[in-house]
């Protein structure tokens, strides 16, 4: 899933917007992405998490490689095995084959989302793409920037050799976007958050990585014109054909709700506990020095994940 960065906050309204896209309402349409080539589903792998999700637990970010320094979010993710980049080609060239060769082995589906643009659309990071845009004789846009096209060529590449089915490029927008986490604190959240979903099969994907770069390329200067009828008519049009696409219905939040009312009652009684057990006080600081030690010295723990699997006859 390859989707535009509109505000540093974008993947707090991802997991809901793919809660409503993954699953469709009459249960009678059929989901290709669970599909190999051959046409037959893909192994279940069983998780009862994965199951009541609809498949949104196995989603993997490509993320920035400080955020898995981050306290808990950042922890869970390495535990998570999400895909960390620090913009050093030997380094993510390497990550990037674990990651893949991590999965494969497992025999684990997964989805991978990433932001192209590399960041959000803040007004100092327009201004840097704006820049590059003018040095590279380039169109200026105002809804995205310009995306990073080396490590989407490669990634696509790579997955595409271990059996990727799809992309699917995704468009955000905001009525009035929240751009930072102390946004959401003051209160300034968007009212609505819509989301535009274009699946193209990985036959209809470019095999070279030049090719592959243009293709990217396009897909933006599709979003910027997109994002632009959206803001001045109300609605998002199918670059391609010219028209509007169908509206999907919105997922019942029973299940949802359900797993809100769950972590909500989790988070009081972590709170609870930590300021009222000595045990619960040491169990706490224990790991947190712990997730300090492995990110510092072994890179996190998805390093440590790899490095056992190799030890394991798969």
């Amino acid at each position: 899933m390859i989707m535009n960065h509109r505000t540093r906050i974008d993947w707090n309204y991802v997991w809901i917007g793919l809660y409503h896209a993954t699953q469709d309402p009459n249960k009678v349409e059929l989901c290709t992405c669970k599909e190999n080539k051959s046409g037959d589903k893909v192994r279940d792998n069983g998780d009862i998490i994965d199951r009541l999700s609809g498949g949104k637990s196995s989603i993997k970010f490509v993320l920035k490689d400080e955020l898995k320094c981050v306290p808990c979010l950042g922890w869970i993710m390495q535990l998570n095995f999400f895909l960390y980049v620090k913009r050093n080609w030997q380094e993510d060239q390497l990550n990037l084959s674990q990651f893949i060769d991590y999965y494969n082995r497992l025999g684990c589906p997964y989805r991978v989302v990433l932001f192209p643009e590399g960041t959000d659309l803040s007004v100092d990071n327009k201004r840097r793409s704006d820049k590059y845009a003018t040095g590279n004789n380039l169109a200026l846009y105002k809804y995205v920037l310009h995306p990073r096209t080396t490590g989407w060529a490669v990634l696509c590449s790579r997955l595409r050799a271990s059996g990727l089915m799809s992309v699917y490029d995704v468009t955000v927008a905001y009525d009035a976007p929240a751009q930072t986490e102390g946004d959401l604190l003051r209160g300034h959240r968007p009212k609505h958050v819509h989301f535009f979903v274009k699946r193209y099969a990985i036959e209809k994907i470019p095999h070279d990585e030049s090719t592959l770069r243009i293709w990217l390329n396009n897909r933006w200067c599709e979003k910027e014109t997109i994002l632009q009828r959206f803001h001045e008519d109300g609605y998002f049009i199918d670059a391609s054909t010219g028209k509007v696409p169908i509206e999907r219905e919105p997922r019942s939040l029973m299940a949802a709700s359900l797993g809100f009312a769950f972590w909500t009652i989790i988070d009081f009684i972590f709170t609870y506990l930590l300021l009222n057990s000595v045990v619960f006080q040491f169990w706490v600081v224990y790991h947190t020095l712990l997730f300090v030690f492995v990110t510092k010295y072994f890179g996190g723990f998805q390093n440590i994940q790899y490095k056992l699997l190799g030890t394991l006859k798969l």
